[in-house]
């Protein structure tokens, strides 16, 4: 009786969480399902159901292939620069110097701000600093459709990259010292120590942070709204601005559900594919 009596309070407690879930995510979800087959503009109260149309019109839409190729260039990109960026910057910052806590807190602080927030605050920079003072052309970096994708991963590095950077920390901390001690009486270089002893035993730190960034970075949405809004002439629209707009700005809610429905199951499959590969690459490294 005590047993079913303590099980049954933190079964309570578990109540708000489920309430929470339930209309927060699985109903919306369950509801742009049944939307994906119909030809709902957003609006009417009334729609048709189409059966498999809007998945057949993703593959005949050539609209989309651009969103599509900006979403791969800045996923890539940015992941790319992050983890370098970050794994230099951790390596860095666990030596001991004088200083030390004052520079760990400058790449955090950004972390606090939200994405609306930095890139609200990297447009106001572009465009009266680097634009008026040091662009030789006169034209911004988000301005321009050949570097704004540039001035986005800026703006996602300089508000996001101390998550990467915790992470990586975290994991030289967990390195044995006497790893260090055996490489040095060998007579090994930094670069030794960097090759087979760091990057090694941060197998798990890669495989978190590689496959967070990569897909939050694919689902990209917030930073490239506040900053360009997917401009200019598209140049810098993504999967995630594709959908807002034709939910809300094309009235196509059912393709824009059927192309999200598709995403997201992409999504999944890239996280998991990551996650497996980085797993067994752990132990050959």
């Amino acid at each position: 009786m005590k047993t079913l009596k303590k099980d049954g309070i933190y079964y309570a407690f578990l109540i708000p969480s489920v309430i929470l879930f339930v209309f927060a995510f699985l109903y919306p979800f369950v509801t742009g399902v049944n939307i994906a087959f119909t030809d709902w503009d957003g609006i009417s109260a009334e729609y048709n159901y189409i059966g498999l149309k809007n998945f057949f019109d993703i593959f005949k839409d050539t609209t989309i292939r651009k969103a599509i190729a900006n979403t791969l260039i800045f996923a890539i990109g940015y992941t790319a620069i992050n983890n370098v960026l970050a794994l230099g910057l951790a390596v860095l910052l666990n030596q001991k110097f004088k200083g030390q806590n004052f520079c760990k807190t400058v790449f955090f602080i950004p972390m606090a701000l939200s994405a609306v927030l930095a890139s609200f605050l990297w447009t106001f920079i572009d465009s009266k600093i680097y634009a008026t003072f040091l662009s030789p052309s006169g034209r911004s970096i988000l301005g321009n459709p050949s570097t704004v994708l540039l001035g986005i991963i800026i703006i996602g590095l300089w508000n996001a990259i101390g998550s990467n950077i915790m992470i990586y920390i975290a994991g030289l901390t967990n390195i044995p010292a006497d790893y260090y001690e055996a490489a040095a009486i060998d007579g090994a270089s930094g670069w030794k120590r960097f090759r087979y002893i760091i990057l090694p035993l941060l197998g798990p730190s890669f495989t978190m942070c590689i496959t967070l960034t990569l897909t939050s970075s694919l689902r990209e949405f917030a930073t490239v709204m506040a900053a360009t809004g997917g401009g200019p002439a598209n140049s810098s629209e993504t999967v995630a601005i594709f959908i807002y707009k034709n939910l809300f700005q094309y009235y196509k809610a059912g393709y824009g559900q059927a192309v999200a429905i598709i995403f997201m199951v992409l999504l999944m499959v890239i996280g998991i594919s990551l996650q497996r590969f980085f797993r067994s690459k752990e132990v050959e490294m």
